[in-house]
């Protein structure tokens, strides 16, 4: 028993050094975590002095022009040299939350889209004024229409029931097609069904519910023409994205007066749809948006990356190379040739001149340009041609909607923020560009090659061809444009 005494104070001994470290060092943790959590509340106390003023509006604030976008973080890399005393290095990537999960998510649930025409960020769209040339035909009511259409041999009655009602509709899609039909002789029956079913539609978007309405449509013979003219573009290319743009031209030969710039235009367009193909359409769409439009929340690489896909990828399917297609649109005066050409670079440039022609700035420039009060980090984003920051804002003349939307009523400080922004100017072009453009999106780097490559860079668009591209815009993506400031 005497043999056991040494091995059970050896034992004791162990079991007692083991105690003492753990007492030590659990004392150590709990330390640190109290400075840990005094260092993070005396950053925060820091962190409202500074904003003060924009976190009290941040419940109310809408997001600088947001649009449907994808939560994705960016990935940031850390430059020491970047480090100033005022902001920790803990914090660098709080300094550009533009475009951040939670700025992403917040600007998600506003359904206004950036992407507008040149010009008319801040305008309305004007409404044509004078009767349309359906007015005309309806200034008869309904007795008067029957007493003076004598090809009408029974007055409609007011029907009930599903069925009753099917069938009177029917009757007037058959007297819509019935001129379509003797025009053309033989038509075949799957012809006959799209004819149909675009003339329907028609009929039910001008609010038609009676053969003698019908009728009156039919005797004005510019009314009838284009009605041709919708049924022939829909049957020859029976697609969704033809439907659409023949029935809103029909629609605006009907509505619009007659003396208005987009009647004539919308006329033009149903004389040429039977005549135009996908790829047709697609340039014509590409072109709108890519020189008459531009989106105003394209100033970071998420925000680009979505614009590439929802108003890039949808219209580059069937874009042709082949010249052919292109004097084509000239012939049908929907495009014509400029002197010079334009790359896409050059256009990119010109569009979002503070996103590609300058490089940006460092966030000790950023807090000295501020007298040292920053900027909300919810309007600063990283630089997409180098590793510096940048304002959200991607050209001057949207200057003064960011500086109201970030708060910042300082003149002085307005003026050098733009100044700012300007300090370091670069050229958007050659390897360099097309490596952004594909950082970007691979499919902006393709779209580019093809844009040089093809006669795309030396055409712009004629009204008939805006007209068109906003037609295809709109069947693609859903998308309009407003084009009063052309018409």
């Amino acid at each position: 028993m005497s043999g056991l005494i040494p091995y059970v104070v050896l034992a004791v001994v162990i079991l007692g050094f083991f105690a003492v470290c753990y007492a030590v060092f659990n004392k150590s943790e709990s330390d640190n975590e109290t400075n840990l959590e005094k260092d993070v509340s005396h950053k925060d106390v820091r962190k409202q002095n500074v904003y003060e003023e924009e976190t009290i509006h941040a419940t109310q604030k809408q997001p600088y022009d947001g649009v449907d976008v994808y939560a994705v973080e960016d990935e940031i890399s850390t430059e020491q040299t970047l480090e100033i005393p005022v902001v920790d290095s803990s914090t660098e990537d709080t300094i550009a939350l533009g475009e951040s999960p939670d700025m992403m998510s917040a600007t998600s649930q506003f359904e206004a889209d950036a992407t507008q025409m040149f010009g008319n960020e801040s305008s309305e769209g004007a409404q044509p004024q004078g009767p349309s040339a359906l007015e005309e035909t309806r200034m008869f009511n309904a007795d008067e229409i029957n007493e003076h259409l004598g090809n009408i041999e029974e007055v409609e009655l007011e029907v009930s029931g599903p069925w009753a009602q099917i069938a009177q509709a029917d009757k007037r899609v058959a007297m819509a097609v019935e001129p379509f039909v003797h025009a053309f002789g033989v038509v075949q029956n799957d012809t006959m069904h799209v004819v149909s079913e675009i003339t329907r539609d028609a009929l039910i978007a001008l609010g038609i519910t009676k053969g003698s309405e019908v009728n009156l449509l039919l005797q004005n013979i510019v009314i009838q023409e284009a009605l041709m003219s919708m049924q022939k573009a829909y049957a020859g290319t029976p697609t969704p994205w033809m439907k659409t743009a023949a029935l809103e031209a029909f629609l605006d030969v009907v509505q619009s007066p007659k003396s208005s710039t987009p009647y004539l235009v919308a006329f033009d367009a149903l004389r040429v749809l039977p005549h135009l193909t996908l790829g047709h359409f697609q340039v014509m769409a590409l072109t709108l948006l890519l020189q008459y439009s531009r989106n105003s929340n394209n100033y970071g690489r998420i925000h680009f990356q979505h614009y590439v896909e929802k108003y890039i990828e949808p219209f580059i399917s069937d874009l042709p190379y082949d010249q052919s297609f292109y004097r084509q649109l000239d012939y049908l005066r929907c495009t014509q040739q400029e002197r010079e050409p334009v790359s896409l670079t050059q256009l990119l440039g010109n569009s979002y001149p503070f996103v590609f022609n300058y490089r940006g700035f460092t966030k000790e420039e950023l807090f000295r340009a501020t007298d040292g009060r920053g900027v909300d980090p919810r309007f600063v984003v990283r630089s997409l041609n180098s590793n510096l920051y940048k304002l959200a804002v991607v050209d001057e003349s949207l200057a003064p909607r960011f500086f109201r939307e970030a708060r910042i009523s300082d003149a002085m400080i307005q003026r050098d923020l733009l100044a700012l922004m300007k300090s370091k100017p670069t050229a958007f072009r050659g390897e360099e560009a097309r490596q952004i453009m594909d950082d970007i999106s691979p499919v902006l780097s393709d779209l580019a090659s093809v844009y040089d490559a093809s006669p795309m860079c030396s055409i712009s668009l004629t009204l008939l061809g805006l007209y068109l591209g906003r037609a295809h815009v709109k069947a693609t993506i859903g998308e309009e444009f407003d084009l009063s400031r052309w018409f």
